[in-house]
């Protein structure tokens, strides 16, 4: 039987349920909301395709994707079962660079750098994700990478005021609210309209100077902050209270130093 057809029969057998986040808490309910790719995340912005591409930075809107391989289609290569397990995305089938995505959270806004994370491995696919203090950086595909930033910045896990698109930035400090509450920027890629109440973009998210400022709206207010928090703070959900995580914690590192200090330890745990 063919390996297409082999895949085809293990997709129709019955899947086992995912667990990606335990507890009952509002912050619990979030992170598994945000993790599990049948959930659909709400879209509370429009941003049009060519203003992704040009906050990118990687290419002009319109222009070509770069490519480092012919498409596959196009490849002479020897037959390999792998391949007619793994489909390849629209990004790898075209033979595209490999691109990427900054996005920098701060401490209260709706999506923060270690849930991002996960969040990428469970929604997307042929990622690579490095995560630096407040900063993580999707790597993708140049079309699968476009692709996936469009609902990270039109959708309830970005807050215009709290989360930012950008790439050069100095790390540790990034993550703070300056004056007005927006987070802070060194290198002022955004900045808030007091008129409108907007927030626009006036450099991309390597800190180039765009021809013209680009409209994210406004920024969620306290009540909408409050409903779609993921963090575990007192003036929300408190941590304390997760003796689940804690003994699931607790048994990891105990684990980990047993398996450093002597593995034999660990086959009696």
């Amino acid at each position: 039987m063919p390996m297409s057809d082999r895949r085809k029969l293990v997709e129709a057998k019955e899947k086992a349920a995912r667990q990606f986040y335990p507890g009952s808490d509002g912050s619990s309910a979030r992170r598994r909301k945000i993790m599990d790719p049948e959930k659909r995340l709400v879209k509370i912005r429009n941003v049009p395709d060519d203003n992704v591409v040009t906050l990118l930075g990687h290419r002009f809107a319109g222009g070509l994707y770069s490519s480092i391989h012919p498409p596959l289609m196009e490849l002479m290569e020897k037959y390999d079962p792998i391949k007619e397990l793994v489909v390849p995305t629209p990004g790898a089938e075209e033979g595209d660079r490999m691109k990427f995505a900054s996005f920098t959270d701060s401490l209260k806004a709706p999506l923060g750098p270690v849930l991002r994370q996960r969040m990428y491995f469970n929604r997307f696919r042929g990622v690579d994700v490095v995560e630096n203090a407040d900063t993580t950086l999707l790597e993708m595909r140049e079309r699968d990478v476009e692709a996936a930033v469009k609902p990270l910045i039109e959708t309830e896990v970005f807050d215009t005021v709290r989360n930012t698109l950008r790439s050069i930035d100095p790390k540790g400090y990034a993550h703070r609210l300056d004056e007005v509450e927006v987070v802070f920027d060194p290198r002022r890629r955004s900045k808030l309209d007091f008129d409108s109440g907007y927030i626009f973009y006036t450099r991309d998210m390597d800190a180039k100077t765009l021809d013209k400022p680009i409209s994210l709206g406004f920024g969620m207010d306290k009540q909408d902050l409050a409903a779609v928090n993921v963090m575990y703070r007192g003036d929300y959900n408190i941590y304390k209270n997760r003796s689940e995580l804690f003994i699931l914690f607790e048994r990891i590192s105990y684990l980990r130093i047993l398996g450093g200090f002597k593995p034999d330890l660990v086959n009696d745990q």
